[in-house]
């Protein structure tokens, strides 16, 4: 399963089945019964067979395909010509039943008589794995079933099947491609399967309607029912039904108004000459709603970072995660959209998924359980999600909610206190917000001083005066050290007491730097820079959002400067993570352009807050969706699409701006 594209150009789902595909429409990927749960597909594709020739799948290159999503909606269409023929594909996850639909329009744009015939052919590996399972074709449901223990996929139509063949998947492809299936049967093993459904002779502008439904559940009587109920209700009645769910959802989102610009001076290079029409950002913010609650796990309340795309980890560690980091931004956007009701069922989550002395693991499944993991404790996640809950109080939820959550809140709020390190008065050494290195970090204390804050501020609303001022205490103190220890030449380190390579420690050392060395677990020796100055656009923190210093404080104004100066990319624009980076070619990242935005719409310079909102309206896919990183020469997106945190900055920035 790793053969794959990593970009992903669409995603739909209903928060227990979640699907991505290529710009093709191919089914890439099907995860179910949770949005990070077991993947299902190895491939599935559709094609052709005009007057009787071999069937043209829809990865050949003799197909062209355009593709958008409905507009404010979670479904797809993508338009795809093949000689005279133009098959139109409406895709979409129904919201209250685990099938997915596709319905195909084929039409005849050409100027002779043809006749047509449409194939499909999946190779299903249930539960992302090859072995034990079985494919058939049920007689009964006229479908193709891939099973493997309790989870069942069964794929029918709204018209009789023609004919059907089961096999290895070459075989069953080979054969399809050449129309020569094989008949029905029962094999185990790694098996495909393939379905031919005849679509008639077909006149100039003439068209036929085929439907495709693919259902998910926990045996064959229940997903044969669902392709039963599909059937019946129709495809225009589950597609209605569809539209309307969502134009519900985004019917609940906080409105603003932008007012429209002129052609303006851009402020740094690579920001559009002209900006983002009124339409355009609209478009985007109720595009970026619609991916949170893709990402939202329905059943549990946990937050994936992004739909996985690497499951072998091959170029990254993977990103169909609940991370607390994240999910702190995407749930602060959440409910400052509006959407208290996702928000609320992430903070439940969260207080399941909390350990026992306070903290929150690296990284999640959504179900709880700890995810793979190269940094068990990153302290700047258990402070962003007490600075979350607090925010979700103060707009919602209120005492009730604080009651609701508070022997979490204390539990974190009095590890944090317990993790200071003593001789700095910084949290102890953890792993950065970027995972790749290990510090008393300046953000980290950051993330840490807004958390105590936050359990603070919570105190205070139940009447706990002690708790309240303790924490409080904690915190100035924590500022104070952050003040002393992260601050040189006016400006924020990235960290203190960096641990690097013994060759690394060397070379600093002879070259007149500061170091140290202190025992490890064992007593292997550990090797520290005492300075890490390397700028970081994670420094923007320390004034948004976690306020130790006022965005207009000459600390951070002295800081902002410095990270432009060093991490703005050209010709495109941008803002880089860091000086060095290492990760997919050290690419501009839309969450750390949309994080100066904050910044700069925090300390009053509206107008490049704004140019940044139109760089990042100029930066999505071709579909509308904004990825992690994106080319510094192009400004095409390169690397995990969509990326909620992304869509999450993007919110919080329009909002900021015009709400």
């Amino acid at each position: 399963m790793n053969n794959k594209p990593f970009l992903i150009d669409a995603v739909l789902g209903n928060s227990r089945m979640l699907v991505t595909l290529t710009r093709n429409a191919e089914i890439q990927r099907l995860f179910w019964p949770h949005v990070d749960g077991e993947q299902h597909v190895e491939r599935i594709l559709g094609g052709l067979s005009v007057n009787r020739a071999p069937v043209v799948w829809q990865d050949d290159a003799r197909w062209n395909h355009v593709q958008a999503y409905e507009p404010d909606q979670n479904v797809l269409v993508t338009r795809s010509t093949l000689g005279g023929l133009l098959v139109t594909a409406t895709d979409a996850a129904v919201p209250d039943c685990d099938v997915l639909v596709r319905q195909l329009v084929v039409q005849n744009v050409g100027a002779e008589p043809v006749s047509a015939a449409y194939a499909l052919y999946q190779w299903i590996r249930i539960d992302e794995n090859p072995l034990y399972n079985t494919a058939m074709y049920d007689e009964g449901y006229d479908c193709l079933v891939h099973y493997r223990k309790d989870s069942f996929m069964a794929t029918g139509a709204d018209r009789l099947t023609s004919t059907v063949a089961i096999g290895e998947p070459a075989s069953v492809r080979s054969g399809a491609t050449a129309l020569e299936f094989s008949g029905p049967a029962v094999l185990h093993g790694d098996m495909a399967g393939a379905a031919m459904w005849e679509l008639g002779r077909l006149a100039p502008g003439e068209s036929v309607e085929l439907t495709l439904y693919w259902a998910m559940g926990r045996g064959m009587d229940e997903v044969g029912e669902l392709l039963d109920r599909a059937r019946s209700a129709g495809t225009a009645a589950l597609l209605r039904q569809t539209r309307a769910y969502w134009s519900s959802w985004l019917s609940r989102a906080r409105s603003f108004s932008v007012p429209a610009g002129d052609e303006r001076l851009p402020l740094l290079s690579g920001i559009p000459a002209s900006p983002a029409s009124p339409v355009e950002l609209e478009t985007l913010y109720r595009r970026s709603l619609l991916v949170f609650k893709l990402m939202s796990d329905e059943q549990s309340g946990a937050v994936i970072a992004a739909p996985e795309f690497d499951p072998g980890y091959t170029s990254c560690g993977g990103y169909a995660y609940c991370w607390g980091r994240d999910a702190a931004y995407i749930t602060v956007a959440m409910d400052m959209a509006g959407y208290h009701d996702l928000a609320g069922n992430f903070y439940r989550w969260a207080v399941g998924a909390q350990e026992p002395e306070g903290w929150w693991m690296h990284r999640h499944y959504t179900s709880g359980h700890w995810g793979p993991s190269w940094g068990l404790i990153q302290v700047d996640e258990t402070g962003s999600i007490l600075y979350g809950m607090a925010l979700h109080a103060r707009l919602h939820g209120g005492p009730t909610f604080v009651e609701s959550v508070w022997e979490s809140v204390a539990r974190a709020a009095d590890w944090l206190v317990g993790n200071m390190d003593v001789q700095t008065g910084l949290p102890r050494h953890a792993v950065d917000l970027w995972e790749e290195r290990t510090a008393q970090l300046t953000y980290s204390s950051g993330a840490v001083y807004a958390g105590l804050m936050a359990a603070a501020e919570m105190a205070g609303s139940l009447g706990r005066k002690d708790e309240a001022a303790g924490w409080r205490n904690a915190a100035a103190a924590l500022r104070e050290a952050i003040l002393r220890e992260c601050v040189r030449d006016g400006r924020f380190l990235r960290g203190r007491y960096l641990q690097v390579p013994e060759a690394t420690y060397t070379a600093a050392l002879a070259a007149g730097g500061t170091c140290r060395v202190r025992k490890g677990p064992k007593g292997h020796p550990i090797y520290e820079l005492s300075e890490d100055q390397v700028p970081d656009t994670s420094l923007l923190g320390m004034g948004t959002p976690f306020g130790v210093m006022a965005c207009d404080d000459p600390i951070m104004t002295a800081t902002a400067s410095h990270l432009v100066d060093a991490l703005w990319t050209e010709p495109a624009g941008g803002m880089k993570r860091y000086t060095g980076d290492h990760y997919r070619t050290g690419n501009p990242w839309v969450l750390c352009t949309l994080w100066l935005g904050l910044y700069e719409a925090e300390r009053g310079n509206a107008g490049l807050a704004r140019q940044l909102l139109d760089w990042t309206a100029a930066r999505t896919s071709t579909t509308g969706l904004l990825a992690e990183q994106v080319d510094p020469v192009t400004g095409e997106p390169v690397w995990v699409v969509p990326l909620t945190w992304s869509h999450a900055m993007y919110v919080l920035l329009v909002l900021k701006l015009y709400a």
